[in-house]
């Protein structure tokens, strides 16, 4: 699992049938401050998620389990939104606290 910020939104007019119920997020895996680092990429959101939300993401093969359909060409979904994540007792984030 990754953990990452949603940074953005993709639209498509058209998607590969059986993705239409899904919303495409744009994402950037956090650093250990909880800063976005490295390059974007999609992810599947199955809960939901909000721009500036911090998410769980899984990736590869078990990203398939978190959609209905195991034929879906997923390599990125949205498992989980933190509401709080300290990393050696840091505190990076916490959900509708001012950033």
């Amino acid at each position: 699992m990754k953990l990452c910020k949603v940074i953005g939104f993709a639209t498509s007019s058209i998607k590969y049938e059986g993705l239409s119920p899904y919303k495409l997020l744009v994402l950037k895996t956090i650093d250990n401050n909880g800063l976005p680092s490295g390059d974007a990429f999609l992810a599947v959101d199955t809960l939901g998620a909000g721009f500036s939300d911090v998410v769980a993401v899984t990736t590869g093969v078990t990203a398939t389990n978190a959609v209905n359909n195991k034929d879906l060409p997923v390599d990125a979904a949205v498992i989980a939104i933190l509401d709080h994540v300290s990393i050696n007792k840091k505190e990076i984030h916490t959900k509708n606290k001012e950033e």
